[in-house]
């Protein structure tokens, strides 16, 4: 109704102005205009059509380029400014800390709202005291003299039968590779096929048996999880432990990739090593009450997915609750993470199964780790228990990809007895020397035939 009085009012005082001032200002205006187009007069037609085709094709390019610019990093276009930028969003560091801060508040409301969560009992205490008096009690320690660390890589896989066909076969020869691994560096190995938790199942089961192992075995110094479609390649080579003497947790990753862009694929938690320590304790506690599989894990995803700007959606996995933790709070959790580039602590079997043949005639095991000679290849995307394999691989290029990068690994254990396979495409395997005793034949023959001729 008020809206209604109000036009009627504009239309009543319009009314009451004189037709010939309204003529004169519409003249004023005419001339206004007329004079803006200064330029185009005295010239003829077809000269002001093309001066305002010019005009309209350069506003249009100017309004494509602005479009465009919004990759560009608006810092370079304001003169005298060069504050840093952080993330996709462009935010400072303090705009971005802010924004963490407060998706972080939401959800710990979230969290908090929930059921509790009890899986791990009551948060541990005094670890570090428990533990030095244990090792102190122990015989198997590495609390002696001039002490090797000891060490237990933990794995695990499905506990019922592989849906695709040669997944069990997989899985059978993944482990093997560890055992042969461990044994020849004197590591413990701890292998799952349990149903530990209806909860807690998929990614999330390494928080579940990394805490129940190291509550259980306060003498080992470092727990090292490892996925079971990851293996092993470079037999001989050991972890740098001097290197992450200052560290509480190691993985394969890139700093600028998790703090500056916030990427949940800047670090792979499919392989991981973990000080036993009060720090890791407090990791885990603060790590998996995200896991919890249905409501909980659902609505952790939808914070995750806020905090990390290349995330989907979708539930909460522990790779991005990990990022998650270290930009959240990178004073208490990042900066004790150890983000390794240096060699491949694991590396995507996609970029180095096909080069094995060219790693075997130019380099040697046990001196490099990286692309010479990968330490760790991981299969990541093929799932071959589950069969639900990632789109852009075949299930046949996945197998035999890792057949070649098992039988590339075993070769190097069977070379201390003496053999190897025939080629890394196959399970048989021969004297070690038989090729080149074949070679010596064939040589030694095309010798005698010369002569003879």
């Amino acid at each position: 109704m008020r809206l209604r009085v109000h036009v009627q009012e504009q239309q009543g005082g319009r009314k009451n102005i004189p037709r010939k001032k309204m003529k004169d200002d519409e003249k004023k205006a005419m001339v206004s205009i007329d004079e803006a187009w200064m330029p185009l007069r005295g010239r003829s037609f077809q000269t002001r059509v093309v001066y305002a085709m010019c005009f309209v094709a350069a506003v249009c390019t100017l309004g494509l380029f602005l479009m465009n610019s919004s990759t560009l990093n608006m810092s370079m276009l304001t003169i005298g400014n060069s504050r840093p930028i952080y993330g996709p969003n462009k935010m400072t560091p303090e705009e971005a800390r802010v924004f963490l801060r407060d998706v972080d508040e939401g959800l710990q409301a979230f969290l908090n709202k929930s059921k509790p969560f009890t899986k791990f009992g009551p948060p541990v205490v005094g670890w570090d005291k428990t533990r030095a008096d244990a090792i102190r009690k122990s015989t198997n320690s590495s609390s002696g003299v001039n002490p090797k660390p000891r060490i237990m890589l933990i794995t695990s896989s499905h506990p019922k039968k592989c849906e695709n066909k040669q997944g069990d076969q997989m899985l059978l020869k993944s482990i093997k590779n560890k055992m042969d691994y461990c044994r020849i560096h004197g590591i413990e190995l701890y292998y799952n096929m349990d149903k530990i938790d209806d909860e807690m199942l998929g990614w999330w089961v390494k928080t579940f048996l990394t805490h129940m192992l190291m509550k259980e075995h306060p003498d080992i110094d470092w727990f090292w999880w490892m996925d079971s479609d990851a293996i092993f390649t470079d037999m001989t080579f050991e972890l740098p432990l001097k290197k992450y003497e200052n560290y509480n947790m190691v993985m394969h990753g890139w700093n600028d990739a998790v703090y500056d862009k916030r990427s949940w694929l800047g670090l792979n938690a499919g392989v991981f090593l973990i000080r036993n320590c009060q720090w890791s304790m407090d990791l885990l506690h603060a790590w998996a009450p995200m896991s919890p599989k249905g409501k909980i894990r659902n609505g952790v995803g939808e914070f995750l997915t806020k905090a990390l700007p290349d995330r989907g959606k979708g539930e909460a996995d522990d790779q991005s609750g990990l990022v998650y933790l270290m930009v959240t709070d990178r004073e208490k959790w990042g900066n004790k993470v150890y983000l390794e580039s240096s060699y491949y602590f694991q590396g995507y079997w996609k970029v180095i199964t096909e080069r094995f043949e060219d790693m075997m005639e130019k380099y040697k095991p046990g001196k490099y780790g990286d692309d010479r000679w990968p330490f760790v290849t991981h299969f990541c995307g093929c799932e071959f228990c589950c069969g639900a394999i990632n789109p852009e691989y075949t299930v046949d290029r996945c197998l035999i990809q890792m057949e070649r990068a098992v039988n590339f690994a075993d070769n190097q254990v069977l070379e201390r007895y003496g053999f190897r396979h025939k080629s890394l495409k196959s399970a048989e395997v021969e004297p070690r020397d038989a090729n080149s005793t074949a070679k010596a034949t064939t040589t030694k023959t095309a010798k005698s035939i010369k002569k003879a001729v």
